[in-house]
């Protein structure tokens, strides 16, 4: 359990939700939100009538509750804190509310090591994609109400960007869970086995290098390959957009015939290798994962 976490603390908070009232308060001042974004954009009165509520002291009661912790006001105005329109997001999302609606269905994708046609599917909010062969080659959590209206291809390229998100966030030393700073990142060769996940990625499997990253507050771990962190980077992005690869296309997500590369530790580091057509770019990743150098070359300058 995370450091500085007080569960009755939270226990008590999330208490002053639990009522219907309490609720389409923060609904009707979410409204603010909608043409311009002003948090301060009802007063009393209209955030009375927007409740419908004809009892002053019912009200005033309510609105108590959620004060502080979801709720400001100041100069008679009312607002969302940052809380409170975190709980809106989540409940527009389906999160307190939706049912598990099941997805499932080929892609237009197929596996790169095989060439056999990927399955998607969606339950419980999480989409994954699968290998007959490989098995799962990618997952992502997603929004409940997610599924509605979009096909298992739009839901997986969504899925890709939100996944690219995380990695931009871990690198950027922020946890996409929490906020939390990541402990020192761990970098160190892994040997994976064949018919897996990794197998399926444009690299040199001999050669993968794994990052470890831990965050410090809540705990949550992250073991990605290398090369998925040198591919934010924006030596990398102008390499491949020169070669008509976008580095937010789902097919870096789980490798390509497209494209080649290998990885190797440093002592501070790592060293990243990508080739296309003949074309190779090198860059090197210091312990913090932040560029120190990069190169492109001809491969076959390098015989």
């Amino acid at each position: 359990m995370g450091g500085d976490v007080d569960p009755e603390t939270i226990a008590e908070n999330l208490s002053a939700l639990s009522n219907p009232l309490r609720i389409r308060i923060l609904l009707a001042l979410a409204e603010t939100r909608r043409p311009n974004w002003d948090h301060r954009g009802m007063s009393y009165s209209d955030l009375r009538s927007a409740v419908g509520i004809e009892d002053g002291g019912r009200f005033n009661y309510h609105v108590n509750e959620l004060r502080d912790q979801f709720v400001r006001s100041e100069d008679g105005q009312y607002w969302l804190t940052t809380a409170g329109s975190r709980v809106v997001d989540e409940i527009y999302a389906g999160t307190f509310s939706a049912g598990h609606e099941a997805v499932s269905g080929p892609l237009e994708w197929t596996c790169p090591a095989d060439g056999k046609r990927l399955e998607a599917a969606v339950d419980t909010g999480v989409i994954t994609v699968s290998c007959p062969d490989h098995g799962v080659l990618f997952d992502m959590m997603l929004s409940f109400n997610s599924p509605r209206g979009r096909d298992p291809d739009e839901l997986f390229a969504w899925a890709n960007r939100r996944a690219l998100w995380y990695l931009e966030s871990v690198s950027w030393d922020v946890c996409p869970h929490c906020a939390g700073r990541f402990e020192e990142a761990a970098i160190a060769a892994h040997s994976p086995e064949s018919e897996t996940r990794l197998e399926t990625l444009g690299c040199e499997t001999a050669t993968m290098v794994i990052v470890g990253m831990r965050c410090r507050r809540c705990g949550v771990s992250f073991r990605v390959p290398a090369f998925y962190y040198a591919l934010t980077r924006a030596p990398t992005i102008a390499f491949l957009h020169d070669h008509g690869i976008d580095y937010r296309t789902p097919e870096l997500e789980y490798g390509s015939t497209a494209w080649r590369c290998e990885s190797e530790p440093l002592g501070d580091g790592v060293l990243v290798r990508f080739e296309v057509d003949g074309d190779r770019l090198e860059i090197e990743l210091d312990d913090a994962l932040e560029t120190r150098t990069y190169r492109r070359t001809l491969a076959t300058e390098d015989r």
